[in-house]
């Protein structure tokens, strides 16, 4: 068998080489490094929205209607008192000033406090000397408080000298007013002189001042 001719062997040449190469780029490819391999994707909770209550039945709401507490209502603001009216009407009534006196009189013990103190300025006011006597009862009760028997006890400074000196002197004489001890020194002042617990001294020196007083 004869030789190649030249151009055969340039394409076997050719040829080789060829398988040469594509051999070297496999072996190539071979020796690479296996890339690494896609972590797994991780899947993200999505949160859930707040389930929305289903409406109750119309029987049911009614009934967590009816069990809910009821706000008490607010107490009405600026309500006048009823006190207050009682003795209002006691002023606007169609009698004298005297029989108007007598009637907040009656009334001032079943007071508060404030319609007491209320009560005793328009019975000081309404008052008559003539019909002093008719209050004298509250002037003297201790159990009254002491802010009502001080309207009382200041009105005797506007009332003539027999009503005065001898309110002092029923005063004086309760150990437990709270103006015992102003009344004693009043009617110092007045007869000029101290005659401690003796009564029936004071009562003459009143009696004596206020004829003096008449003669003058």
């Amino acid at each position: 068998m004869g030789e190649p001719s030249e151009p055969n062997r340039k394409r076997l040449y050719l040829a080789g080489l060829a398988v040469v190469i594509v051999g070297g780029i496999v072996a190539f490819a071979l020796l690479q490094p296996a890339p690494p391999l896609a972590a797994p994707p991780v899947a993200v909770a999505t949160p859930t929205p707040a389930e929305t209550p289903l409406p109750l039945p119309a029987a049911a709401q009614e009934m967590a209607e009816a069990s809910s507490p009821t706000p008490a209502p607010a107490a009405a603001s600026g309500a006048v008192p009823a006190w207050e009216n009682s003795i209002d009407s006691i002023l606007r009534s169609n009698v004298s000033e005297a029989q108007m006196a007598q009637m907040l009189i009656n009334i001032l013990p079943t007071l508060p406090e404030d319609g007491q103190i209320e009560a005793a300025n328009h019975i000081s006011n309404l008052l008559p000397d003539s019909d002093y006597n008719t209050v004298r009862p509250l002037l003297l009760n201790t159990s009254l408080p002491e802010s009502v028997l001080s309207v009382f006890f200041t009105d005797l400074m506007n009332r003539d000298d027999s009503t005065k000196l001898n309110a002092f002197l029923d005063i004086a004489q309760l150990s437990n007013h709270p103006f015992q001890a102003e009344a004693m020194s009043d009617l110092q002042i007045y007869v000029g002189d101290d005659y401690g617990t003796d009564w029936p001294k004071w009562k003459d020196a009143v009696a004596q001042y206020l004829k003096t007083a008449s003669q003058q």
